[in-house]
């Protein structure tokens, strides 16, 4: 995650100059936090500890101008405000709320009667203890163990202002996911009954993985891999949407059961390049390298097999065409009797299958796609044009099987979530 520039801002506190050194946006915002002198001198138990014991340093803008000011700083006591973390402690500091941070409630989820103020992206939601941690295993462990220096990630900080407890969450979520995760659990029985669309599951799996929400995150990966099955039985020739998303969601919050039609769907685009129309437009999100390879990878298996299977019709003779007695014999018995006595001529059938898949435009629209492809074939009615049931039913078999090792093979080409 990408932070904003770090800056220095200089507090009168009690008379005393005290010099804030802002957390770098390259860096993890450091737990170091200040409290009212006053406030400590009045009550020497209103230090507590905030954070995870973490040294790393904050970074101010300009180092050598607040090099002496930040030595100095960290040698104070009581005069400055803080106390500065010594060996051995093992807590570090609490802060009271920042002047230069003017975070707005949110409209929807700022609730009134509730007891927790959470910050997420410079936005307060105020909501109830309670439900959070009977919901959120991360919850539970942030508030439950408050006092324990035992914080679910680095990048959860606590500020007191007063009475006022506010939880910053800082990289952990993001507002508009958390804001669609607490929709959801405002009102589930709504999405029960209407599954939702991607770019409305997404978010809810983002911050219900982040934030630990199992019982909601395991019903919308369901609802996710339902929509994205990788059964070869549920592919259809309808091409889906958001397929690059779905990838990008699948790495980030380790969802292998979509991973395989996801790239599937990108890998049987017609567009040469996944990202850029012929406008030079952006149309995909970005996906990772490892995974645009394997997108590659899949639309040069499927080109290769496709041209094998449909370019020209097979060769092989017809089981009734009398070439020994022998296995004329063996015809007889397994042949179905509903069939003609024999298939026509290889001239003949080259005909049909050159009008029946060429001149009809099923090669070219399936060329990238010849998982459904070759279930076009298996549906081409080839009784009708002549051809012996033993010969549809082996071409038929033929084509299945292409396609369940085909399915099969490109599970060899699929990264690995790591």
């Amino acid at each position: 995650m990408k932070f904003e520039a770090a800056e220095s801002h200089i507090h009168q506190d009690q008379g005393t100059d005290v010099l804030e050194c802002s957390p770098s946006r390259s860096q993890p915002p450091s737990s170091t936090s200040h409290i009212n002198v006053g406030e400590m001198e009045q009550n020497p138990t209103a230090l507590q500890k905030v954070s995870d014991g973490s040294t790393t340093p904050s970074v101010c803008a300009n180092k050598d101008d607040a090099k002496t000011r930040c030595k100095t700083k960290g040698k104070r006591k009581a005069t400055d405000g803080t106390i500065s973390k010594e060996p051995g402690k093992g807590h570090s500091r609490k802060r009271a709320k920042s002047n230069h941070v003017t975070p707005r409630k949110h409209e929807d989820f700022y609730i009134s009667d509730a007891n927790t103020v959470i910050e997420v992206d410079g936005v307060l939601f105020k909501l109830h203890r309670s439900r959070l941690v009977s919901k959120s295993l991360f919850f539970a462990q942030l508030l439950e163990n408050y006092d324990k220096d035992n914080f679910p990630n680095d990048d959860v900080r606590v500020e007191v202002d007063d009475k006022v407890t506010v939880y910053h969450l800082g990289n952990t979520t993001t507002a508009d996911d958390f804001t669609a995760l607490l929709k959801f659990d405002d009102n589930p029985t709504e999405y029960y009954f209407q599954p939702p669309s991607f770019l409305t599951l997404a978010p809810i799996i983002c911050a219900a993985t982040a934030l630990r929400f199992e019982t909601y995150r395991t019903w919308a990966v369901r609802v996710l891999e339902h929509t994205w099955s990788s059964s070869l039985e549920d592919l259809t020739p309808e091409p889906k949407e958001d397929a690059a998303g779905v990838i990008i969601l699948a790495r980030s919050c380790g969802l292998n059961g979509v991973m395989k039609r996801a790239l599937y769907e990108l890998a049987r685009t017609r567009r040469i390049s996944l990202y850029d129309d012929v406008l030079g437009q952006s149309v995909l999100p970005q996906i990772g390298r490892a995974d645009e390879r394997c997108v590659g990878l899949m639309k040069e298996l499927l080109v290769t097999t496709w041209s094998e299977v449909a370019v020209r019709i097979d060769t092989f003779p017809c089981r009734d065409q009398p070439f020994s007695n022998k296995i004329r014999r063996v015809s007889l018995v397994e042949r179905d009797w509903d069939s003609p006595d024999k298939c026509p001529p290889q001239t003949t059938q080259q005909v049909t299958w050159n009008e029946r898949v060429h001149d009809s435009g099923l090669y070219t629209k399936f060329l990238f796609d010849p998982v459904c492809g070759a279930q076009e074939l298996i549906n081409i009615p080839w009784k009708e044009e002549s051809w012996c049931a033993d010969c549809v039913r082996s071409r038929r078999a033929a084509w299945r099987k292409m396609q369940q090792d085909l399915w099969t093979e490109m599970d060899k080409l699929i990264p690995d979530i790591e």
